[in-house]
């Protein structure tokens, strides 16, 4: 090995060679970012690493077998990440390396939204030439917005909320826009007599928690149906007394159009009179002060523009509460992340 360092050094000059293996170094952090994580959504959506964090090993050719995926990709793959420090592979024994584990647990959620919002980079060079619109020719992986929103949630907004709606004693939620009801599930886990309903306007979501509360529905506390928030369906009979509405990065998707969200809010509280409402919303941070902090909310920034997704500041849903003519009784706002949390009369 040293004689063909020597020989390229020879060839090419200590100097030069020495600035070519750095902007190679440079460049392959890019270069294995993408394709890493692109490794890492396969196996996640595939449901190996999720056997793999349950098992603690799996034999990949037999999860290749009963699972229906190509043993070589599947085979490629996991070499691959064997290679990069991720999984540890001894023949056909596969486990999740240290750093494996790591991305398994907290930034779980951020893997899993940039898988969601997937459609927009790879054909983000359509997006650029005009050639293709969001919405019109492709749209979000919205099951695993759900998903990846609901664990990163679970981080600091969910139990925030779950803070205000307990503290409050609320016994009857309502969740508009509960992508995968991960905030009502944990809701009822912290106080028996809570019962949750969640409304969702993706069927796909909704089939996917009717599948997850086909398995456990809390003792059947949690419900939810498909319907859009700004013309709520009858809700199920067992759904008696709303005396909570909550809300966490669901309005934020209409702020270009404020006064729909003021009527949508008038109209609320009207339809569930004396009700508490705690919204969580994203709140935007400052361009220059993320240059010097470059953040998650940058990349969160990014998936938003990209699919037409405009993000308020906290003074912007302040007024907007305001024009509805709604009290807030407790207000945190969080900077660092970009996240607010509101309770409401």
């Amino acid at each position: 090995m040293l004689r063909q360092i020597l020989r390229v050094i020879r060839l090419l000059g200590l100097r030069r060679a020495a600035r070519m293996k750095k902007h190679h170094e440079q460049g392959l952090k890019t270069v294995r970012g993408y394709a890493a994580c692109s490794s890492w959504w396969a196996l996640l959506d595939c449901g190996f690493l999720d056997e793999l964090e349950q098992k603690g090993q799996v034999l990949q050719s037999e999860f290749a077998r009963d699972h229906s995926c190509e043993p070589e990709v599947l085979a490629a793959v996991v070499e691959y990440l064997d290679g990069i420090g991720f999984l540890h592979q001894q023949g056909d024994r596969v486990s999740l390396a240290p750093e494996g584990k790591v991305l398994m647990a907290e930034p779980r959620g951020m893997v899993e939204l940039l898988w969601a919002y997937e459609p927009c980079f790879g054909n983000l060079g359509d997006l650029l030439a005009g050639r293709k619109k969001y919405g019109r020719d492709l749209t979000r992986n919205i099951t695993y917005v759900g998903i990846g929103s609901g664990r990163l949630c679970e981080q600091l907004p969910y139990p925030v909320m779950r803070r205000m709606v307990i503290e409050h004693r609320r016994r009857m939620v309502l969740d508009l826009g509960c992508g995968d009801m991960a905030f009502l599930r944990g809701l009822c886990g912290m106080d028996e007599q809570i019962r949750g309903h969640g409304i969702d306007c993706s069927q796909e979501m909704v089939d996917f928690c009717l599948k997850q509360l086909s398995r456990d529905d809390c003792g059947g506390r949690l419900t939810a149906q498909t319907g859009d928030m700004f013309d709520l369906p009858e809700l199920p009979s067992e759904v008696q007394g709303v005396d909570c509405v909550t809300a966490c990065d669901t309005f934020h998707e209409y702020i270009q159009q404020p006064e729909q969200l003021v009527n949508l809010l008038k109209g609320l509280k009207e339809r569930f009179a004396g009700t508490m409402f705690v919204v969580g919303e994203f709140c935007l941070q400052d361009q220059a002060w993320l240059k010097k902090h470059p953040t998650a909310s940058l990349e969160h920034h990014l998936f938003h523009q990209l699919s037409n997704q405009q993000i308020g500041t906290a003074q912007q849903w302040r007024e907007i509460f305001a024009q509805a003519e709604m009290q807030i009784v407790e207000e945190q706002v969080y900077d660092l992340i970009g996240h607010g949390y509101f309770t409401l009369r």
